[in-house]
């Protein structure tokens, strides 16, 4: 944070914004010196591109820093960008939510795939996962929607297959290149989604 304020006070108007997409900006930056300030970034490891599905990226603070929560969905989320990135060309911008509890403070209700953190029954243990859901969107009154539930009780290891899957669906299926997810899912039953999804095999790499 340090190195943020310093960067903000070299370079900008030395103020931090905060989005509600967990996005950080660098206010009043003039065109000159954005060069040198991306570099004072990267040399501090904060990067400042992001791929369609990392910048649609949310996650609440996760049982790292909230009593409620039923997984570490900050870890998570990480976990599940580098997956997906490493076997899926996305060129559309998609959201992903994920919520620790049934406080939503990530809103995974209104994300292209919204994702409820849960305990999940293994034997006698009970181990991290999630509740998913689809179709949701608060962009505008025509992508205004409550997301669908896809799948419950899938434990964290079985989760980032499952979205590789009904992603490839999306990209394999859309009506055209422009079709968004949000658009995909809506004009889909749920068990029409799932059967797409699982006609997808999932991209084995070499280790």
């Amino acid at each position: 944070m340090r190195g943020l304020a310093d960067v903000a006070e070299r370079f900008g108007s030395g103020t931090l914004r905060l989005t509600v997409w967990q996005n950080l900006l660098i206010s009043d930056v003039a065109d000159q010196d954005v060069g040198v300030c991306i570099a004072a970034l990267q040399a501090m490891g904060i990067g400042v591109e992001a791929s369609a599905l990392r910048r649609g990226l949310v996650a609440c603070t996760g049982n790292a820093g909230c009593k409620f929560s039923a997984s570490n969905t900050k870890g998570h989320a990480l976990r599940l960008a580098d997956y997906l990135e490493a076997r899926l060309a996305v060129d559309l911008p998609i959201n992903i939510h994920l919520t620790g509890c049934h406080h939503s403070c990530a809103q995974h209700y209104v994300g292209d795939i919204g994702l409820l953190a849960c305990k999940v029954v293994q034997g006698e243990d009970t181990v991290e996962g999630y509740h998913v859901y689809i179709g949701g969107g608060a962009a505008s009154t025509a992508e205004q929607a409550m997301a669908r539930e896809y799948a419950r009780d899938v434990m964290f290891q079985d989760l980032a297959p499952m979205i590789e899957r009904l992603l490839a669906a999306w990209l394999a299926h859309r009506l055209a290149p422009v079709e968004s997810f949000f658009e995909f899912c809506r004009r889909q039953e749920i068990e029409r989604l799932r059967e797409l999804a699982a006609q997808v095999p999932v991209q084995a790499l070499a280790a």
